[in-house]
């Protein structure tokens, strides 16, 4: 839709802009999409957008029940970070973290929308440097990724045995995957990174702070829930 110049510039004025397009994040920084190294985001600002975007563009149909429920990016990182070795647990817990200012978007639009894929890339290079995560096997995370996949697929889609354009090199879990919920999810996908994040970037994120500072940061996550 086109606009007059004046009504273009009333729409403008509504992104805020320092070095590019930025949007606030829950911390109250300013996440800027065109110098992503620029922004300090936060692990909170991570869970909490992940566990409130839904996997499968929220068409998630839970197989035992035949009832429709949500199930979060962060819950599929945290079940991910389980399920690989442990030396690749932290790649794992932290291979969508591109998705946090990003949104999540379905893997069929994706290809249909490059530049919003090197958008992506761009911003999930830069919290992997931020976050100091390796990504020691990146064709190991990704197997493990299509294992997830096919998890879901049978648990939490009508999946009917169609044919998909992928097979899982590892046993899918015997395990009935039934979602946590948003908040559940976050604090899970948090209490997750205290455990496989390398010392010194926890110390970064303030997990290294004296215990009365965790104690009131653990109160303000469970008021947040």
């Amino acid at each position: 839709m086109e606009y007059s110049q004046e009504t273009q510039t009333r729409v403008d004025s509504t992104v805020r802009t320092a070095v590019g397009p930025t949007i606030l994040m829950g911390s109250g920084v300013y996440f800027d999409f065109e110098d992503p190294d620029s922004t300090p985001i936060s692990i909170e600002d991570i869970a909490f957008a992940l566990a409130f975007e839904g996997r499968f563009a929220g068409q998630c149909v839970l197989r035992t029940t035949g009832k429709r429920v949500y199930y979060s990016v962060a819950e599929h990182c945290v079940r991910m970070s389980w399920l690989v070795p442990p030396e690749i647990a932290y790649d794992a817990l932290l291979h969508e973290v591109g998705e946090a200012p990003c949104g999540d978007m379905t893997g069929p639009l994706k290809k249909l929308c490059p530049d919003y894929k090197a958008i992506e890339k761009r911003c999930e290079a830069s919290q992997h440097r931020r976050f100091q995560v390796p990504m020691k096997d990146k064709e190991l995370v990704k197997e493990y990724d299509i294992l997830m996949l096919a998890w879901e697929r049978r648990d939490l889609t009508p999946w009917n045995g169609e044919t998909w354009s992928f097979t899982p090199k590892f046993p899918v879990p015997p395990e009935i995957l039934v979602p946590w919920g948003p908040y559940k999810a976050a604090r899970r996908f948090i209490a997750r990174f205290r455990e496989v994040a390398p010392a010194d970037v926890l110390r970064q994120c303030g997990y290294g702070r004296p215990l009365a500072f965790r104690l009131r940061e653990a109160w303000r996550l469970n008021r947040a829930a």
